[in-house]
């Protein structure tokens, strides 16, 4: 589970041009404005990651405005992602260490458009019941919150849900892999709605299934999921390449109408892979642009085959600003997965974030 507000170091901190009042905190491979001379090098704080929403407490007034969410904002043409916190803020009837995870402790919350729209889908199905009951009981709020909560289980157990870390909470491993020189693909991260597919074969049986990122679709519907399942005969294309194993997934992100302001400008939905896994072996990108090109489903836009990571994760972030190869726009992000090792990561374009702010 993501750590939204967790116990780290500061790591350095810099000055901003101009600015007398404020400085820029490291924390891992964010930058954070802070305070000037409100936190030390070394010094343990309280770090709560962009797109997490705080409750309403006096404490964090401050965000109001904001509707109590931490966002990516630029101040003094320094980026500003997250927010540091001195471990006051904590309760203090306990020790901390750095690492700890406060998500529960503060009441973090993820900010979580995309979780809204499998809880519609779900409130859709059950407005479409037949049961009388339901559909009245429907009505209340109590209700739809116990009634429209996914069942554990619902997702398959052996299936890894799609959600990339971000190259700022990873610097052990960014240190490690620059200094082995390790290869990566770099794919364009689209802004989309995550999508699974898979196919089980049990004897001579098979068996279907979709699922949004997190809930499984057990019944065929009009939703983006099920409508691509069907327009690209996914079923199918899965039985022909399924090969001698029992199980094979196929992950990717549908864009399209009604998808995050469809940004790409698309008439119905698109669905683009990233990920296709065989119970042995997860195929690389270009093994999926191979498997797939003669079915009709596209692969998420190649933008390098043999990248080196750069020097700092800062350059990093630079790298992934840039314009979207499906239209004129800046792209989101990107996606990066070593050619010989099973280690992946995103960077989130922040001039993207902060677009998407206006």
């Amino acid at each position: 589970m993501r750590k939204l507000a967790s116990i780290r170091k500061i790591a350095d901190i810099r000055p901003i041009d101009g600015a007398d009042r404020i400085e820029t905190c490291i924390v891992d491979g964010w930058e954070v404005v802070c305070k000037k001379n409100e936190f030390k090098i070394g010094e343990l704080i309280v770090y709560i990651e962009i797109d997490s929403i705080l409750p309403e407490r006096p404490e964090f007034e401050f965000l109001r405005e904001r509707k109590f969410r931490v966002k990516t904002i630029k101040l003094r043409k320094q980026i500003s992602q997250g927010l540091v916190l001195p471990l006051s803020i904590l309760p203090s009837n306990r020790t901390y260490k750095e690492k700890d995870d406060v998500t529960e402790i503060l009441g973090v919350k993820k900010y979580d458009p995309e979780g809204e729209k499998e809880r519609q889908l779900l409130t859709q199905k059950a407005d479409n019941s037949k049961n009388p009951i339901i559909k009245f009981l429907m009505r209340y709020k109590w209700f739809r919150k116990r009634y429209i909560k996914p069942k554990k289980g619902g997702f398959p157990s052996w299936i890894v849900k799609t959600d990339e870390e971000r190259i700022q909470n990873k610097t052990a491993m960014f240190d490690i892999e620059k200094e082995a020189g390790t290869e990566f693909i770099i794919t364009e991260k689209l802004d989309g709605s995550s999508a699974t597919y898979y196919l089980e074969k049990i004897g001579r049986k098979y068996y279907f299934g979709v699922c949004s990122r997190n809930i499984h679709l057990k019944k065929p519907d009009n939703s983006s999921y099920w409508t691509i399942a069907k327009e690209l005969d996914i079923e199918s294309v899965l039985k022909n390449i399924i090969g001698k194993h029992n199980r094979i997934v196929l992950q990717g992100e549908i864009i399209g109408e009604g998808i995050q302001g469809n940004k790409y400008k698309i008439k119905g939905y698109d669905f683009y892979a990233f990920n296709l896994i065989y119970p042995d072996h997860k195929a690389s990108t270009p093994e999926i642009f191979y498997t797939l090109q003669d079915y009709g489903i596209k692969t998420v836009p190649i933008l390098e085959n043999h990248f080196k990571l750069k020097d700092t994760i800062s350059e990093m972030v630079e790298y992934a600003k840039g314009k979207s190869l499906l239209l004129d726009r800046k792209r989101e992000g990107v996606v990066m997965r070593a050619v010989d090792k099973d280690i992946s990561f995103k960077i989130i374009n922040p001039e993207f974030l902060l677009e998407e702010e206006i």
